[in-house]
C-alpha cells in the first residue's frame, strides 16, 4: 500500500494524542514538510530485504490441520503438521511440538488468541531452523494461554488440561508443550518463559523444563510480552534430552542483536555426569515463605535438596529478602514494557534485530479490528502501562526497572557464594479447572508464579526438574545458576533425577 500525505485534520489528532497544542500555521507547515519526506519512505519500500529466517523451499512442508477434541482429550494441541527436518544431525529423527506463539512457516500461528487467528508465518523462527537442520520432525503446534498471558493454561480456544488429572489444569503459558511431552506424543517441545511459562507447566505435568539464560537462545522470529524478559526454552521427558535440544537451539545470532557479543555455547549433554560433591546449593528462604503455600510441597521440594545433599553437595540456607518482592516489580515494568510491545504492532521499537513484517503488518490490522478479543490481564496490563505512563511520566516503570539492577547484584552475590540456589518451581499444586468461573473471576485467582518470575527480569537460567508427588499431582525443583552457567543446573537436575 503507497504511503498517503497526512492532511492537517490527521496532523492535528495526532498531535492531541501527543499533547502538541498545534497552530494552523504549523500544520500547514508540517504538512508540507510531510510531502518532502515521502521519498524517504519510498526508497524504504524499493529495497527486497535478504530473507532472515530460514523457511526452506526444499524441506516436506504439511500445512496441517487443527486437532479434535477425540484425538486430543486434553487439548494440547492447536494444529498437527509435518516439517521435516535434515538428514543426520543430532536431533535426527526427533518428533517436536512448538509452541503456538514461534513461527513455522506455512502454519497457523494463533498465539492462543482468537485476535490473530488464522495468521500465517511465511518464516521460520530461528529456533525452528535450528531443530530441523538438526535433523528434528517438527509435528504440531502446541496450544497455550491467550496471548501468553496466564500461567493457568487458558487458552482461547479451551482449557489446557493437567495429564494425570482433569480435575486440574496443566499450567501455562506453555501448558500444551507439556502435556505433550507428558503424554509421551513428542520427544521434546519448545515452550516460551516470560514469567515462568516453561518451568511452572513442566513443574505441574511431571516433565524437565528450562529457561536458559537470557539471550543464549535467539527470540527472533518469536511472538513475546516483552523484549527484556522473553526467553524461548527445551520442555522434555528427562535432562539429556532437554540439554541436547538446548545445544542445538543456542547460539548467538546477527539477527537477533540485543547480545552484542557471541554466547557461549557448550555441549551441555556432555557435561551431564551426575557428580555433585563439589557443588553448592543456597536454599532460598524466601522461596518457600509464600502466603498459602502448600506444605507438603515445600517438604516435598526439600527432600529433594536432601537428595542432592547425600550425593555430595554442600546445603546452606540462604536469605535475599527482596525475592519477596520481585513479582510487584516485575508486574509494574511489564505493564509499560507490554504497552510499548502491542503498540509497536507486536514487536515494539528500537531494538536491534531483525523485523517480522508479516507480523507486524498482521498484527496491526488483527488489534485494530478485534482488540476486545485480548484476555482480560492483557487488557488490564495495557490500560495501567497507558495510565501510569500518561498520568506519571514512566516514573514508576523507570524506578521499577532501577529496581531490577538491585535484584541482579543480590542473586549475584549469592551465587557468588554457592553454585546454585534452590527453591519449588512452584508453592501450590496446578490450577483447578473450574469451567463455570469466567475470565475476569479467575483474573483475581492467586498468581502461581512468584519464584519463577524474579529470574525472567535478572536473566539467570533456571530448570524445573521432578521432585517428587503430592496427592498424585507433580512437584518440580527449581535450581538457579549464574548467568551463562546452564550447565551446572541441568547436571544438577540430573543429578537428582538419577538419584
Amino acid at each position: 500500500m503507497p504511503l498517503r500525505v497526512p492532511t492537517e485534520d490527521v496532523f492535528a489528532e495526532l498531535g492531541e494524542d501527543l499533547f502538541l497544542d498545534l497552530t494552523d500555521e504549523e500544520l500547514e507547515f508540517f504538512v508540507e514538510m510531510a510531502e518532502e519526506k515521502m521519498g524517504s519512505y519510498e526508497t524504504v519500500m524499493s529495497y527486497d530485504p535478504k530473507p532472515r529466517l530460514g523457511g526452506d523451499e526444499n524441506r516436506t512442508r504439511n500445512a496441517g490441520r487443527r486437532v479434535t477434541s477425540e484425538e486430543d482429550p486434553h487439548n494440547a494441541w492447536v494444529t498437527q503438521c509435518f516439517v521435516g527436518g535434515d538428514d543426520g544431525g543430532d536431533l535426527d529423527g526427533w518428533e517436536i511440538g512448538i509452541k503456538d506463539n514461534v513461527s513455522v512457516a506455512g502454519v497457523e500461528m494463533t498465539c492462543g488468541s482468537y485476535v490473530v487467528e488464522g495468521y500465517v508465518p511465511n518464516r521460520d523462527a530461528t529456533v525452528t531452523t535450528r531443530l530441523l537442520e538438526a535433523g528434528a520432525d517438527i509435528v504440531g503446534k502446541t496450544n497455550m494461554d491467550d496471548m501468553a498471558m496466564t500461567s493457568t493454561g487458558h487458552s482461547a480456544f479451551g482449557p489446557v488440561l493437567h495429564p494425570d488429572d482433569d480435575d486440574y489444569l496443566a499450567g501455562g503459558s506453555s501448558g500444551g508443550s507439556a502435556v505433550a511431552v507428558a503424554r509421551n506424543q513428542v520427544d521434546v517441545a519448545i515452550g516460551s518463559d516470560q514469567g515462568g511459562s516453561v518451568r511452572v507447566p513442566a513443574a505441574f505435568c511431571g516433565i524437565v523444563g528450562h529457561k536458559p539464560t537470557y539471550g543464549l537462545v535467539p527470540y527472533t522470529g518469536c511472538i513475546g510480552i516483552e523484549h527484556a524478559i522473553d526467553h524461548p526454552g527445551p520442555m522434555g521427558p528427562d535432562v539429556e534430552s532437554v540439554a541436547r535440544t538446548l545445544t542445538t537451539i543456542a547460539g548467538s545470532n546477527e539477527r537477533d542483536l540485543r547480545n552484542h557479543s557471541t554466547v557461549p555455547v557448550e555441549e551441555y549433554a556432555e557435561q551431564l555426569d551426575g557428580d555433585v560433591s563439589e557443588l553448592s546449593i543456597g536454599v532460598l528462604e524466601e522461596g518457600f515463605d509464600r502466603e498459602g503455600a502448600n506444605e507438603k510441597i515445600l517438604d516435598t521440594t526439600r527432600d529433594a535438596i536432601d537428595r542432592l545433599e547425600a550425593e555430595g553437595a554442600s546445603v546452606e540456607e540462604v536469605s535475599i529478602p527482596m525475592h519477596l518482592d520481585a513479582k510487584d516489580i516485575h508486574d509494574v515494568c511489564t505493564s509499560e514494557g507490554l504497552l510499548d510491545a502491542i503498540s509497536g504492532e507486536g514487536l515494539g521499537h528500537g531494538w536491534k534485530a531483525w523485523y517480522n513484517r508479516s507480523w507486524i503488518e498482521s498484527f496491526g490490522k488483527y488489534r485494530r479490528a478485534q482488540s476486545d478479543d485480548f484476555p482480560p490481564r492483557l487488557k488490564l496490563l495495557l490500560l495501567m502501562g497507558s495510565y501510569t505512563n500518561t498520568e506519571y511520566h514512566s516514573r514508576y516503570y523507570a524506578r521499577a526497572m532501577n529496581l531490577v539492577v538491585d535484584l541482579t547484584e543480590r542473586y549475584d552475590a549469592a551465587l557468588e557464594e554457592y553454585d546454585l540456589l534452590a527453591m519449588p518451581t512452584a508453592v501450590t499444586k496446578p490450577p483447578e479447572h473450574q469451567p463455570e468461573r469466567d475470565q475476569h473471576q479467575r483474573l483475581r485467582e492467586s498468581d502461581i508464579v512468584h519464584n519463577a518470575t524474579p529470574f525472567n527480569r535478572t536473566g539467570h537460567p533456571g530448570v524445573s526438574v521432578p521432585a517428587g508427588e503430592v496427592d498424585g499431582l507433580p512437584v518440580g525443583l527449581m535450581l538457579v545458576s549464574s548467568r551463562f552457567d546452564d550447565a551446572t543446573a541441568l547436571n544438577a537436575a540430573y543429578a537428582l533425577e538419577q538419584a
